[in-house]
């Protein structure tokens, strides 16, 4: 025996015991349902919930593509008018464009005037819902507008009346004041027409409609609207009337000169 290995002493209770197998019960595994019961459910319908929320979310923005293309062309100052304008116009006939964000481009004083002037054409009857009055007083009695400008957003106003809808009197009275004349008209328009019409106000845009001068062809038009009896009509000869401000009234006509409306998109006049 080597002299470093020294034998082993027994201990005094040492025993040998046999291996014994380890016993694992015979449990039935719980499934997700019966672990978790109705919260399985509730989560799974939540994470159905979530993920149609971010598809509707995704949708919207797809389907937005084009309002948010044409508001940074419009807004950014390193493109030139001709793009930017273009952009205004197709804006101001976007459905998806609500007519809040319409009148916020409006008063924008660093827009190209003639991109400001198509989005205002875009505003309707709408643009005053929220508060007629607050919108009327805004138009009449507003500071540092140009001329042109209060002449477009005189038209919601005109709107309004024709579908029977109240307009506010007060600011359409000083409107109807104005020293530009097809203003006074639109505003005239506005208060004559409607059960509630003022029969003075007809007799002014008779008496327009009536004499020889260069507003006589809108006059003639906003009579037309006021003697018709269906809806239908009195927009139409409105939405004329509109179009006859491009080219007649004469800061308008300024704006417009060179430009022109080919397929839906405002181009310049080659």
């Amino acid at each position: 025996m080597p002299p470093h290995d020294h034998p082993r002493r027994p201990e005094p209770f040492e025993r040998d015991f046999p291996s014994l197998p380890i016993v694992t019960p015979d449990v039935d595994r719980l499934s997700d349902s019966q672990k978790y019961g109705g919260l399985l459910y509730l989560g799974i319908g939540g994470l159905v919930v979530l993920c149609g929320l971010l598809a509707w979310f995704a949708w919207g923005v797809w389907s937005f593509r084009s309002v948010w293309g044409n508001v940074y062309v419009l807004h950014d100052a390193s493109r030139g008018d001709a793009e930017r304008i273009a952009a205004a116009y197709a804006l101001s006939r976007d459905p998806g464009v609500n007519q809040r964000q319409l009148w916020d481009i409006t008063l924008r004083t660093t827009l190209p005037p003639l991109a400001r002037y198509v989005v205002a054409e875009g505003l309707t009857a709408e643009a005053a819902s929220a508060d007629p009055r607050g919108y009327g007083m805004a138009v009449a009695r507003s500071e540092g507008w140009p001329v042109w400008l209060r002449l477009v957003l005189t038209r919601p106003l005109a709107y309004r009346a024709a579908l029977d809808l109240p307009v506010p009197r007060e600011p359409l009275r000083e409107l109807a004041g104005s020293p530009d004349r097809q203003t006074a008209l639109w505003a005239a328009y506005a208060l004559a027409e409607g059960e509630e019409g003022d029969p003075a106000f007809r007799d002014v845009l008779r008496r327009a409609a009536a004499e020889d001068g260069p507003d006589r062809p809108l006059a003639q038009l906003l009579s037309n609207a006021l003697e018709s009896d269906r809806v239908n009509d009195r927009l139409k000869f409105l939405d004329e009337a509109t179009l006859w401000l491009r080219d007649h009234h004469p800061d308008a006509a300024k704006l417009w000169s060179g430009w022109k409306v080919e397929g839906g998109r405002l181009l310049r006049a080659s």
